[in-house]
């Protein structure tokens, strides 16, 4: 019988093949999040809301706030959360820092999309505690004011003693009335409330400003403003300060008001300015009418 090539010899044993190996599998990398995506799941959860509201007959203000919620959820979760909010610029004064703080109206938790700087800047200025403000967001999670506290502006004798006031009528706790001597002197009651008015007339009245003896605040709404020379300027109602001022500073420069012997001009009337005039002989003249 022939013999078969490649078959092996009687006896002879059969080398076993070698296996081949089996491709390595191709490394799968773990899905990630990115912005895409988030931005895509959020719009599909706003509709979800959306949606869900229309069918349940719910109000759109309803839908507004589940899609605000949503918002905010999504917000926190990509950490855009605020943790920390700063106060700087008001030195040692926490209790004015914290009034800031509170009034601001931004706390920890927050969505840091919805921590609007213009806003907040808004409502720090309008708690009357500081004089100019600038807010700045640091992303991811912290807010950052900073705050120019108010200068002392006047001393006030509140009939047991003497405080200083600074110019937002704030009483500045700690500091000695006896080391601000130059500031113009306040009574009555309430006085320090009318202050920025005060300063807003002195501001612009030059012949008055530096010839102050002392500021009377009249019914807890106006002031009586008294100078070394013995004249009494007797102003309007807070409001109209700005309208009383432009009124004297027009007077005096149509007629040298500051060179006539005068005991008291009064401006409380919106058009019409009264001038009483000093006789001769030191008394009190009939009132005139400008």
């Amino acid at each position: 019988m022939p013999k078969v090539k490649g078959q092996p010899k009687q006896g002879q044993r059969t080398r076993p093949q070698p296996r081949k190996r089996a491709p390595a599998p191709v490394p799968v990398e773990p899905a990630r999040a990115d912005l895409t995506s988030v931005l895509t799941g959020f719009v599909m959860v706003v509709a979800l809301i959306v949606a869900g509201a229309a069918l349940l007959g719910g109000s759109m203000s309803k839908v507004s706030d589940g899609v605000g919620n949503a918002f905010d959820s999504a917000a926190t979760g990509l950490g855009f959360a605020v943790e920390d909010v700063q106060i700087t610029g008001l030195g040692s004064d926490v209790r004015r820092a914290s009034l800031v703080q509170q009034m601001s109206g931004v706390a920890p938790g927050d969505n840091m999309f919805r921590a609007d700087p213009h806003e907040i800047r808004r409502q720090v200025l309008a708690t009357g505690q500081v004089t100019s403000a600038h807010v700045y967001r640091l992303w991811p999670n912290q807010i950052l004011i900073n705050a120019s506290p108010a200068k002392a502006s006047a001393i006030w004798y509140d009939g047991d003693g003497q405080q200083v006031v600074d110019s937002t009528g704030q009483i500045m706790e700690g500091l000695s009335a006896r080391d601000y001597s130059e500031l113009v002197l306040l009574t009555g009651v309430d006085a320090p409330e009318g202050v920025p008015a005060l300063l807003q007339f002195l501001a612009r009245a030059d012949t008055v400003r530096d010839r102050v003896s002392y500021a009377e605040r009249v019914s807890r709404r106006r002031w009586d403003v008294k100078l070394r020379d013995g004249l009494l300027i007797r102003l309007p109602a807070d409001a109209s300060v700005k309208r009383a001022t432009d009124e004297l500073i027009a007077l005096e420069n149509a007629t040298d008001l500051s060179q006539r012997s005068l005991t008291r001009i009064d401006l409380r009337v919106a058009g019409r300015t009264f001038l009483e005039p000093l006789d001769e002989q030191g008394a009190s003249g009939t009132a005139a009418e400008s």
